[in-house]
Parts: C-alpha cells; structure tokens; sequence
C-alpha cells in the first residue's frame, strides 16, 4: 500500500507541478487511486482542465478545499516529471489487477452458488474477465495517428496485392468482393434447403487450401455429414449414395485421394460452441485466420434476453466486434422469412433482427428464380430456354448470388448453378453482373 500511495502522489504532483503533462489527465480516473486525497486532487484538476483554466498549487487548493500544505506534501517530493508515462503504466496495471482481484472473488461467488446452472457460471465469468480487456487507454486518435497506420496499412496491401489467400473461389464472386477481408462480418442469408451449408464449407475449403487457418462451427451437423459433403463435392459422388454406402468399386481410390487431400490440420471443426461467450473462446485458443458460424438462428447469446430479436442484435454486434478484436473474417449463414419464400430477398427479410443488416459489413443472399422470373431472363437474351431444359435434365438448379450490401464496394447479381447431388456451386456464363 505505501509502494501504491508513493506512486499515486507522484503522478499527482507532476500533474499540479508541470502544465506539459496535462494531456495524461484524461487517461486517468478516479478507479486508478486508493488515497481519498489523490482521487480529489485528480477530479479537481480535470475539472479546471474541462473548464480551460490554470492548474497550479493555489487553483487546485481553492477548488478541492485541501490545504496547501497537504497538498506541498504531495508536490514536494517530485524532482521530475519525466517518468510521468511510465508511473501512470503501472499505475493502470495495478487498478486492472485490483479489479482482477474483484472479478475472481465475484466468480468465487458464483461458483460457490448451488443454485445457478453450470453454463450460466462459465458465460457470467467470462463476460466478467471479458470486460477487463475492454478497457482502453486511448478513446482517441489524432488524426496525425490515424494516417500513419493507413499507410502502414496501404503500404502492407501493396506488398500483398497478388495474395489471394482469402478468395472464395468463384471468380465471379471474387471480381467484387476481391475476396474476404480482415474485420469485416459477412452475412449469407437463404431460405432453408437453398444452399447456405454449401457454399459456406466451399468457401471455408478454398480459403483452407489457400493456407489460412479456417473454424468452421456447425451447430446444425455432425463431422461426419460435413466430410461427407466435402467427399460429394471433390468426386462427384452423388451425397445420398455415399449416406446409404453406395460406393462403386472403382470409386474407393476417389475417396481415399480426396480424403487424404483435405485432411487439413489447418481446417477446424467445432462442434461444442453453442453461445457467443463459447465462439470466443475458441478463437482466443485457436487464433483461426476465418470463422465460419452455420448458422446464426441456432446461436445463443451470452446473457438472456426478454425477446429473440434482441439476442439476435447482441449476438451480430458481438460478432463484429470480434472481427475488430481478433482482425480477422467472420462469415454467419442466416435463415431468411418466409416472406422470403418464392421472391427475390431483401434485408428485410432477414430473420429475427434489423441488427443484422446494420453490422454486417456484406450481405449476400442465394436465391432460386421463381419461373417468372426465369422466363424474364430467357426474353432479356442472358440465357436461353434450352439451358434450364439441361439444367433440369441433370437435376441441378440454377441461382443467383445477390451481393445485397457491400460497405466498401458495389451491388450485383452472379449466376451460379447448384449441384445438390455433389453439394457444389458452379459459376456459369451469361451478363457478369446485373441489378
């Protein structure tokens, strides 16, 4: 205690004796002192700070009603300011290991409740230590600042600028939405049985081979229906007769290539996440290069809410968070409404929460033309009527990718044509990009 009070005066002093270190006293707050005394002294000089007025010895006593000699005692002792930077450092360590102190006994508390669900004590903890890591020193930047890291930033893209290791692989895809990128939160949204699942483990399998780390976390199927798929879209396998193990003799050396080419170490696959506190978890003890959730609607969010809609909008805003957080992608599949059903999408149809649309940074939808709006594609010359006569022939179906939003780049239509035999998207011919 008498380490911390030596210290906490010499930050005080410094403050009161040299105007050059005034800039600190919004990096400070009362939470960072013990000694009664220093807590005012510290609220009396931001307040003259506030209020653009001298801070000196007299200024500080005639506000604080402290007496000047108690105040000399404090001022006394400093023979330099230069250590300023380094005393308030320390300083904020101690008050985040005081309030360390606190959570843990708080936690301790918990635990010891017979009465409180397991689960709930793990979320509670964690959301208790998450809130410590929340605290920032600087709320602000100058804009001097801001421009340094953007041409760090530029300077590390123009060094980068052949990478394509977050692509999608579909170059249609690609060519406007130049792949995924670091903290942004994308959204794909359909209706059920459209293909969200498909193109989120075609994604996830592209930007894996490309030789990023790559969650993926299901909450809908088990390990084994996900390498099934995978097996399906490499070999062209049909899915159901590799469920029923209806495999040809000849095929066997198929699925032991594709097998051993995407026993990937670098493609996780969670399983056990069923709540936002769980998901960052896993990326603090992962470190993955890309998070893929399939899909939002069955994720729970840390703490419970009076309604869905609002455990929707705290479940989107942490995730974007997290993509600030750990500088990385994340991708969440979305179900849609039923009003959605047999019509082009829009975000109002994204289900349970307008929260979705405001922090996805992309959105993008798959959609199934209904026939009128097919027959409206065959009479604007993009396809012809002979190729959905193959289409269904061949029992695949033709879709749109709807790049619905897009922060930093434009909107477009992309056709593509769904195997559900081999759980694939293909891109196909026809007008690039259309509204």
């Amino acid at each position: 205690m008498v380490d911390d009070y030596i210290l906490e005066c010499e930050i005080i002093g410094s403050l009161i004796n040299d105007s050059s270190t005034h800039d600190y006293l919004q990096r400070l707050s009362e939470d960072d002192f013990i000694d009664g005394t220093n807590k005012r002294l510290l609220t009396t000089m931001q307040q003259l700070e506030s209020k653009k007025e001298e801070i000196n010895l007299f200024t500080v006593h005639n506000k604080s009603k402290i007496s000047i000699s108690d105040i000399s005692k404090i001022t006394g002792t400093i023979a330099t300011t230069a250590y300023i930077e380094s005393n308030i450092k320390l300083l904020r360590d101690k008050t985040n290991r005081r309030k360390l102190v606190m959570k843990a006994n708080k936690i301790l508390q918990m635990a010891r409740d017979n009465t409180k669900d397991i689960g709930d004590i793990k979320n509670d903890a964690l959301r208790e230590i998450q809130e410590l890591e929340e605290v920032v020193d600087e709320e602000v930047v100058t804009m001097g600042q801001a421009m340094i890291e953007t041409r760090e930033v530029l300077n590390n893209r123009y060094k980068d600028k052949d990478d394509k290791s977050y692509y999608t692989g579909l170059d249609k895809l690609d060519e406007y939405l130049v792949g995924l990128h670091r903290e942004e939160l994308t959204t794909i949204g359909a209706r059920p049985g459209v293909g969200k699942t498909i193109l989120g483990m075609q994604i996830a399998l592209n930007i894996a081979k490309n030789g990023k780390k790559v969650m993926f976390t299901s909450l809908e199927m088990s390990t084994t229906q996900i390498c099934e798929r995978v097996i399906s879209a490499n070999t062209y396998i049909n899915n159901n007769r590799l469920r029923t193990g209806d495999i040809k003799d000849n095929e066997w050396n198929e699925v032991e290539n594709v097998s051993k080419k995407f026993s990937l170490d670098n493609f996780l696959l969670d399983k056990t996440s069923r709540n936002i506190q769980h998901i960052r978890t896993k990326l603090r003890k992962y470190r993955p290069d890309l998070l893929i959730i399939d899909y939002l609607q069955l994720l729970q969010g840390a703490t419970k809410e009076f309604s869905r809609e609002r455990e929707v909008a705290t479940i989107t805003r942490d995730l974007k968070l997290m993509t600030l957080e750990f500088k990385i992608p994340i991708v969440i599949l979305s179900q849609l409404n039923r009003n959605a059903e047999g019509k082009r999408p829009s975000m109002a149809d994204l289900r349970e929460s307008g929260a979705i649309e405001q922090d996805s940074d992309n959105i993008l939808f798959i959609h199934e033309p209904n026939i009128e709006e097919i027959n409206k594609l065959i009479s604007e010359g993009i396809f012809t009527a002979n190729f959905f006569n193959l289409l269904e022939i061949d029992k695949r179906k033709y879709s749109q990718l709807i790049i619905e939003k897009q922060r930093n780049g434009q909107t477009c239509t992309i056709s593509v044509i769904k195997a559900p035999q081999v759980m694939k998207f293909i891109e196909v011919e026809g007008k690039r990009c259309w509204r």
